[in-house]
């Protein structure tokens, strides 16, 4: 359960510091996801969609930290495994350029979240 803990404990620190620059800093954090500050409603989708996806997917973290409950935390790397997904079939469907630091992210998110779900449903480790 260990590892659980701290697997759960350090993706939702580090989602939850990525939706924070989303709320504070919006344009920088755009800077760092190679993206185009957008105007008008583009600029307000951008900023909700961008600060839910992530401060939503921080607290499914912690809310599996402190119910030791994987289902939370498998719900967030879903999430992940999607968002890769729908990188590569963007760039296959639509012309889009892949990108290649958000797909290792997501990547990563996504065997992190599991990972840990694995360890709080088989309540080892």
């Amino acid at each position: 359960m260990k590892i659980a803990n701290l697997l759960s404990l350090l993706l939702g620190l580090v989602l939850g510091m990525i939706s924070i620059q989303w709320i504070l800093s919006p344009e920088i954090a755009a800077e760092t996801l190679n993206m185009t500050y957008l105007d008008g409603l583009g600029r307000n989708t951008q900023i909700r969609d961008f600060t839910a996806f992530f401060l939503g997917t921080s607290t499914m973290c912690f809310i599996s930290f402190f119910t030791k409950q994987y289902q939370w935390i498998f719900s967030a790397g879903i999430i992940y495994m999607l968002a890769g997904l729908f990188n590569i079939l963007a760039s296959i469907n639509y012309d889009a350029d892949i990108a290649i630091s958000s797909l290792i992210a997501e990547i990563l998110f996504t065997v992190i979240a599991w990972t840990s779900a694995f360890f709080y449903k088989s309540n080892s480790l």
